[in-house]
């Protein structure tokens, strides 16, 4: 069986300028109302008739400015991490 949507990942190549909220909500991974919200602060809705559509490039770029940056682990989970890889080496080769 196989599903109604594809992975944002998938689409990226060709990828829709406008969106609607249902759309987004798949595409982004949140709920339609919070999509609304988040689109409403970047300025990225026009509404046409009675619909709402979402420029995903705006949205996209507004998304950018909430990023963290990448933080390294805590030294204990290297510890353990090398630990575990070091007993594997060597439990492969006995």
């Amino acid at each position: 069986m196989s599903y109604s949507y594809k992975c944002y990942s998938d689409t990226k190549d060709f990828m829709k300028k406008f969106v609607n909220a249902e759309e987004g909500a798949i595409i982004y991974g949140i709920s339609k109302s919070r999509i609304i919200v988040i689109a409403r602060e970047a300025g990225a809705v026009y509404k046409v008739g009675n619909s709402a559509l979402i420029n995903t490039e705006l949205f996209e770029k507004y998304l950018e400015r909430f990023r963290e940056p990448a933080r390294e682990l805590p030294k204990h989970t290297w510890n353990k991490l090398k630990e575990m890889t070091n007993t594997q080496k060597t439990g492969e080769n006995s």
